[in-house]
């Protein structure tokens, strides 16, 4: 590890992410399939203000939805199981947990995405939508930039296999106490499940309940 020159020592700073000045040079297709990938260099200020140039391939998703479905009166969230090559390719396992969640069409709304999403992967409407976060996923590989929100649903409609059979997708809907759920997130580096987006939703979910209790009465 390089010891910082004296008097280079980092300081206290804000939580927030930030743009910077930079020269960016394409796209250039790399290739095409599933999702456009394209190669990008950004030129930009670097260690002593020399300049810093870095070429990247970008994965072309953009914005997309994820929606954790939660029935308050059965206290129960609904969850699917979806496969996923990336997963099975990286652990093994690669029928996912996973939470309702999808890209946003052009000319379509998140709100309106978020709606859909749930229709399509879990079989049933949410009748109320809590936005409760935003974040990037994988931003060294793909510009995927992820809104997530807290639904309201009725458990008892929700079916064995939905999916949208146009995108030759199969999603396997399925329900889990909350209680159980959160105590998965204790796991740590042994929890049962891998996908970012639960993990993320449940902890909001754990860390939030007051919240939570407040939009379900908001929303009877």
């Amino acid at each position: 590890m390089s010891t910082p020159a004296p008097g280079k020592r980092a300081k206290a700073g804000d939580i927030a992410d930030r743009s910077i000045a930079l020269h960016l040079s394409g796209p250039e297709e790399v290739g095409t399939g599933f999702r456009p990938y394209h190669r990008f260099v950004a030129t930009f200020e670097g260690a002593g203000g020399g300049r810093l140039r870095q070429q990247r391939d970008i994965l072309r998703v953009g914005p997309v939805v994820g929606v954790l479905a939660y029935d308050p009166d059965a206290g129960c969230f609904v969850l699917i199981r979806q496969f996923r090559l990336g997963a099975q390719l990286a652990t093994g396992a690669g029928e996912l947990v996973e939470i309702a969640a999808g890209i946003i069409d052009p000319g379509e709304d998140a709100d309106s995405a978020a709606r859909r999403e749930c229709v399509e992967e879990t079989g049933v409407a949410p009748r109320a939508l809590l936005p409760i976060a935003r974040f990037l996923p994988t931003p060294g590989v793909t510009d995927e930039y992820a809104t997530l929100y807290l639904g309201l649903v009725d458990s008892s409609l929700v079916p064995a296999e939905a999916g949208e059979p146009g995108e030759s997708e199969l999603t396997r809907p399925f329900l889990i106490a909350v209680d159980e759920a959160l105590e998965a997130l204790s796991a740590a580096s042994d929890a049962p499940f891998a996908n970012g987006f639960v993990l993320i939703a449940l902890q909001w979910f754990a860390l939030n309940r007051a919240r939570v209790e407040a939009f379900v009465a908001a929303n009877r």
